[in-house]
């Protein structure tokens, strides 16, 4: 089957973009791992929606809250026109809040992942002062097992604790041989390609997107506790906006599976279940039209994007799977998630970026 000109267009255009290019996407990516993106709290001055805000202005993209959701939204194409797919994409990041200030100890706001029985990584405690997030102290954060649990605690070496502070983990990326290694890549990395893909719609298939309506959502308070509830931005942002006619694609990391051969450096990965079973499910005829628009953009632009038939996270797909359908859960493989040292192959960063868009339009041709 051949590939639809119009993407073969916006493939090659994406290519010779120099917005596109791995290091600008690594420059912009660290831009976003440099804010804080705390729970519920993402879209406060000083947080992470000021870079998101700031980089879709950069890239000649709206971007505004959605309601009192604390969400951000980009919308593209006719503004008129029923809303026909959601992109979403989470900005917070795993955090934590104060147990006891006196040890200094933490409770998490999410699923912890970090390594053996002691781990220690640097971290930053936030707070709200004078209308704005600020980062009110500096040091480390150390994970200490005990029994079946870890004990957490925050040991600052510049500033202090506080009842109510918001503990995250912070390192600054970097890139070594091609991979972006760092904290907070899921799911700065999300966000990263959404604004890209708006971008690359707009500049590059305008006539893909005439008389569509896309909006890419960027929702807070997706992480979670394995025990606790999952994806509470994209609750909200379903009762504050129109059911999308198609349904809506989530953009994620997903998780690294050596055994089934999903690893740094093959590509966008692009998934169909999520969480074993416990989440979505994407209706047959979208993993068909992912399978054989797969095989045509690698035939075009070699190591694109690979079928991911393996676990990947919970995420918001799981509440707005209750909203509207699912059609695809995309994005790259990140290894050692939750930690200082979240792994990503910038190669992968940069297929996504042709992928997704390339996806976009055609679930929009599939539904015409």
């Amino acid at each position: 089957m051949q590939l639809d000109e119009r993407i073969a267009r916006l493939l090659s255009a994406i290519t010779a973009d120099p917005a596109l290019t791995p290091e600008a996407l690594f420059a912009r990516l660290s831009r976003l791992l440099a804010a804080p993106a705390p729970a519920n709290s993402c879209a406060l001055p000083g947080a992470v929606g000021d870079v998101i805000m700031a980089l879709a202005d950069e890239l000649g993209l709206t971007c505004a809250p959605v309601a009192s959701t604390a969400n951000l939204a980009i919308e593209i194409g006719d503004r008129a026109a029923p809303l026909d797919l959601l992109v979403s994409a989470h900005m917070d990041r795993p955090c934590f809040r104060v147990r006891n200030l006196d040890e200094a100890t933490l409770y998490p706001l999410c699923a912890i992942r970090v390594p053996g029985d002691g781990y220690t990584c640097g971290a930053i405690a936030l707070r709200y002062i004078d209308g704005r997030l600020t980062t009110a102290a500096q040091g480390q954060l150390r994970f200490d097992r005990r029994g079946g649990d870890h004990r957490i605690t925050f040991e600052p070496t510049n500033g202090e604790l506080h009842k109510g502070d918001t503990v995250m983990m912070q390192a600054a990326p970097q890139l070594r041989d091609g991979l972006v290694i760092g904290t907070g890549l899921d799911n700065a990395i999300g966000v990263l390609l959404s604004l890209f893909s708006a971008y690359s719609l707009v500049k590059y298939a305008a006539d893909a997107i005439a008389g569509r309506k896309v909006l890419f959502a960027f929702t807070d308070q997706e992480e979670g506790p394995p025990i606790g509830l999952f994806g509470q931005g994209a609750a909200r942002l379903s009762q504050a906006i129109e059911q999308p006619r198609l349904g809506f694609i989530n953009i994620d990391g997903h998780n690294l599976d050596e055994a089934a051969g999903h690893v740094l450096g093959v590509g966008a990965s692009h998934a169909f279940v999520s969480g074993d079973g416990r989440g979505s499910v994407v209706p047959m005829d979208y993993q068909a039209l992912a399978q054989s628009l797969s095989a045509q953009v690698n035939r075009a632009r070699p190591g694109t994007a690979r079928m991911n038939y393996s676990y990947v996270s919970r995420s918001d797909d799981m509440l707005l799977s209750l909203w509207s359908r699912c059609l695809g859960l995309t994005g790259v493989i990140v290894a050692n998630a939750h930690t200082t040292e979240e792994t990503a192959a910038l190669g992968d960063i940069a297929s996504a970026a042709h992928w997704i868009p390339a996806f976009i339009i055609s679930v929009l041709n599939l539904a015409r």
